[in-house]
């Protein structure tokens, strides 16, 4: 059974519900809901720190992980001396008071700049490179890790590969083989349930858009954009996209274990149920209901599209992991859509 990196939420008993789990845990990663420690997804409520360090201290011998994958920054915090003694304040206080092993992060001038000015808090801490980054050859990975063998931060003990190779094993063998000679002891994860288009032509300016606003540089409008003009409108336009979506279906994990060390499962801010529901599926390996209910990006579209997990072909990784990735010419998921999905919503456009 591969390990899980899975979100963790100070959120009613969750803490405890992982702790049932921790030796199916590889790691959790979570965020501070903090502007000073800015990760790439919406800002919620402020949680009290105390909530978060209290729960994750329920979580033995589990790895723990800072979320500070913002995009980019304000350009003024990468030279606010005042900015990043807060950073600092912050960092400190999870690794003496949870043993943080290491930040998650997505803007390399802000790791640069960190490591710069603290050196010594930075030693203590992995560098892991975002799912953002996009790492989908070695040849990215190697650029990666050598910029952060240009820090003071400690080499990762981990990657998460772009979630392109999900569904390209020729690719991921090749990529996974370079990493694991050149890197014995690093794990190499794949991104399982984010469910985003693939190849998805928005993810970069969605990424600087959410970092903008959470920065306050610009209002929101993320959400809008993405149902008139982005992913939102293309996935109901396109209803076989939602196959085509680069995620691991829970009965599809062992595929991928002659190549990977470890499955990462997001969807942090949707809340606890859904956490608890993913983290039961994949554990179980299967899933009896809408693959939708399994999908972070893809699950807002849950009321609306029902794709029945268990009534897809047991082909179906075996098709979409090999195929020329050619839709406009196949057809093949758009048609599987067409003969298993349903839609819920009478304004949908026809599946």
């Amino acid at each position: 059974m591969f390990p899980l990196d899975i979100p963790f939420v100070a959120d009613g008993n969750y803490p405890y519900f992982l702790a049932d789990h921790t030796e199916s845990l590889a790691s959790v990663h979570f965020s501070l809901h903090d502007p000073s420690v800015a990760d790439a997804r919406q800002c919620m409520d402020r949680i009290d720190r105390e909530t978060i360090i209290s729960g994750l201290k329920k979580l033995d011998g589990v790895a723990r992980f800072l979320l500070m994958n913002a995009r980019l920054h304000a350009p003024d915090k990468y030279f606010n001396a005042s900015g990043l003694a807060t950073t600092a304040h912050r960092l400190e206080t999870l690794l003496d008071s949870v043993d943080l092993n290491g930040i998650i992060f997505a803007d390399p001038y802000f790791i640069q700049a960190f490591s710069d000015t603290y050196p010594d808090i930075a030693a203590r801490l992995e560098a892991v490179p975002s799912v953002n980054a996009n790492l989908d050859s070695a040849d990215k990975a190697f650029a990666m890790l050598d910029m952060i063998d240009g820090t003071a931060f400690k080499t990762p003990t981990r990657l998460v590969l772009d979630r392109s190779l999900n569904r390209d094993i020729q690719r991921l063998a090749k990529t996974s083989a370079r990493l694991r000679k050149a890197c014995p002891n690093m794990k190499l994860h794949l991104l399982a349930n984010e469910g985003c288009l693939f190849q998805c032509p928005y993810k970069p300016a969605h990424d600087a858009h959410r970092a903008m606003v959470n920065e306050g540089l610009c209002p929101e409008h993320t959400f809008a954009m993405n149902r008139d003009f982005g992913c939102v409108r293309r996935l109901l336009d396109n209803p076989g996209s939602m196959l085509t979506s680069p995620f691991i279906r829970p009965e599809d994990m062992e595929r991928y274990e002659p190549h990977v060390d470890g499955i990462k499962l997001c969807g942090r801010t949707k809340g606890a149920a859904f956490l608890k529901r993913i983290l039961a599926a994949y554990l179980k390996g299967e899933y009896t209901g809408n693959l939708l209910d399994l999908m972070d990006a893809m699950g807002d579209l849950s009321d609306r599209v029902t794709i029945p997990n268990h009534c897809l072909p047991n082909d179906f990784a075996d098709h979409v992991t090999t195929c020329a990735k050619d839709c406009r010419k196949c057809n093949w998921c758009a048609a599987l859509m067409e003969t298993t999905a349903t839609r819920n919503d009478p304004d949908l456009i026809r599946l």
